[in-house]
């Protein structure tokens, strides 16, 4: 069964997940895996005066706020539900069309969505971040209530935090 939430899904998660590793020339190479693309219904936290609120990027205390020269942005903490899932090719064109791709609905967590796993995110007609995965499971570890939850709303919960570049 589809998700309540898909009609009302915003964002994309792009992931490249990792691969074998294989010695190349003495060293320990990682192959990248397979590309995963997810179908979002996610919300940003705006709030301030508390830690999932908006930190600004460089924070004043690095350099005077002058670390990115010519550079300054907003980190956000961003919630919501992982619903879709779909392997593309690494040249997939993720923001373009995707009635050609073939989706399947989440059912449970994802390891390619691993707590600290660097994605790509793009929410809305926003320009695509580079995001890290905070959580990726409800707040009863996916069990008990989580999975009752999880079952109903036809996704997972996912929470990850990414900046916003500005000039």
């Amino acid at each position: 069964m589809a998700s309540p939430l898909l009609p009302y899904a915003n964002a994309l998660v792009r992931v490249t997940s990792k691969g074998g590793v294989s010695t190349v020339n003495g060293y320990l190479v990682e192959a990248a895996g397979p590309v995963y693309l997810f179908r979002c219904f996610m919300k940003r936290q705006q709030y301030k005066g508390v830690s999932s609120g908006s930190v600004k990027q460089p924070l004043p205390s690095q350099l005077g706020g002058e670390l990115m020269t010519g550079a300054s942005g907003d980190q956000f903490y961003y919630r919501g539900f992982y619903l879709q899932k779909a392997t593309v090719s690494s040249g997939f064109d993720w923001r373009g069309d995707l009635s050609g791709v073939t989706w399947t609905n989440i059912t449970a967590a994802d390891d390619a969505l691993r707590a600290g796993t660097r994605v790509e995110f793009a929410i809305g007609t926003q320009d695509t971040m580079t995001a890290t995965v905070e959580r990726n499971t409800g707040v009863y570890g996916g069990t008990g209530i989580d999975s009752i939850l999880y079952a109903e709303i036809g996704g997972v919960e996912l929470q990850l935090t990414g900046a916003e570049v500005l000039n």
